[in-house]
């Protein structure tokens, strides 16, 4: 164990400036990558990533960390060992790393000015703190948002230059107004359990519990993506229970405010929660079968819209409520608003009070409206026969119907309506 001595850490994590180059947003919230200088060390191990340290001394982690020629297949290596949990997150990542070269400056001979920042650390005794990049929330006019001191860049191992880089994404992350972060403490713990060898076979509540430590504000969970918090920019931020069973398997989460979820015949579809809707509300709240399979989802929007087709008839409709059975398929929506054309009739209802049930293919196999129907015009329906017409006008009692035409003889108990 290497002898650390304790102290308070200048984390150079937030607004500051680089030596010769003052005019680099000063009011500005900026990020500084820590790198440990040990002058007695062999040349090749005198640099070393915070991160790294406190992973292997502080969090006792046994480190995992890939050794190789170029840092960016290092540092795909990393995003993609994140990747097999955490997919969302590691094509974020991906996206930081497509545009880093554009968006990275080296600077030679610069020393970067100290940036105070609050949090403790460790240190091996003998050696010192340099600061090896800043990062700023809004790139310069010339679009650079990362700097790298090229003095320390040069005469680190590709595998710290990955891990240096990785912990500027994770910032970049952490720097969004949802995560809000304020020091670089939930950065470092981050990269240095990446770099770990409990990445190997983590499990969904260990990597949870992450993420939650770190602030990190979004997660995966069976195709889904979840709030972990939310309202930290605004000053009032709340953390979101995750529920697990006796196995581990999620049961129960926040939905985050945009995510995909499967639509009928399970096909996918895009959900996107307009600004109208509270940050605090999320997407909603998912529910799970012990398989992992979406079970039940309550909307926290409006915007889950469908389109419902057969073969005679066309119509769209927003949920409320979602239904799956334990494949993971769509069978039923409670519903907000409704139309429906067929060639034999149109439903139309304003208000909630109905539901729609599917078959496995994903076509709608029944339709009930609550008496909240109100078409504006009338709604044509063949009988139970198929011969003739019933007429339903706005204001008349709740009824339903299957798509081959058959009107329920007791509606209210066949489509589940309070009596």
């Amino acid at each position: 164990m290497i002898k650390k001595t304790l102290l308070p850490l200048i984390l150079f994590s937030f607004a500051g400036s680089l030596a010769h180059a003052a005019f680099i947003g000063g009011d500005e919230k900026g990020n500084g990558g820590s790198v440990i200088y040990c002058e007695g060390r062999v040349e090749h191990q005198r640099y070393e990533v915070l991160d790294l340290f406190e992973a292997r001394e502080i969090q006792t982690f046994e480190m995992d960390v890939i050794e190789g020629p170029e840092y960016k297949k290092i540092l795909r290596q990393m995003i993609a060992r994140m990747g097999e949990i955490n997919p969302t997150r590691a094509i974020l990542y991906t996206s930081f790393l497509e545009t880093f070269d554009r968006e990275a400056l080296f600077l030679k001979g610069t020393e970067f000015t100290d940036i105070p920042d609050r949090g403790w650390g460790a240190l091996p005794k003998g050696c010192i703190l340099v600061q090896g990049a800043v990062q700023y929330k809004r790139p310069s006019i010339k679009g650079h948002r990362y700097y790298f001191n090229k003095d320390v860049w040069d005469r680190m191992t590709n595998t710290q230059r990955s891990a240096l880089v990785l912990h500027e994404f994770i910032y970049r992350e952490g720097l969004q107004p949802e995560n809000n972060f304020q020091t670089s403490n939930g950065v470092r713990l981050m990269n240095g359990f990446l770099h770990s060898t409990m990445m190997r076979d983590v499990t969904v509540p260990q990597y949870i519990d992450l993420l939650q430590r770190s602030g990190l504000q979004l997660a995966d969970v069976n195709g889904y993506h979840i709030f972990l918090h939310s309202g930290q920019e605004l000053g009032r931020g709340q953390s979101y229970r995750v529920s697990y069973n006796d196995m581990g398997v999620v049961t129960s989460a926040t939905l985050a405010r945009s995510f995909n979820m499967s639509g009928p015949g399970g096909r996918t579809m895009p959900v996107h929660c307009g600004e109208s809707t509270p940050v605090e509300k999320g997407g909603g709240i998912i529910n799970f079968w012990p398989n992992g399979k979406v079970k039940h989802i309550q909307m926290g929007c409006t915007s889950a819209g469908f389109v419902l087709r057969s073969k005679e008839a066309i119509g769209q409709a927003t949920a409320t409520e979602l239904f799956y059975n334990e494949q993971g398929l769509l069978t039923q929506i409670k519903t907000l608003q409704l139309e429906f054309n067929h060639v034999d009739y149109s439903l139309r209802s304003t208000r909630p009070g109905g539901f729609i049930n599917f078959y496995l293919t994903g076509e709608p196999a029944q339709i009930c409206i609550g008496n909240y129907y109100a078409d504006h015009q009338r709604s044509w329906m063949r009988d139970a026969n198929g011969e003739g017409v019933i007429v339903a006008q706005s204001g008349h009692d709740t009824f339903g119907l299957t798509l081959d035409g058959r009107i329920f003889e007791s509606a209210k108990s066949r489509c589940g309506f309070e009596q």
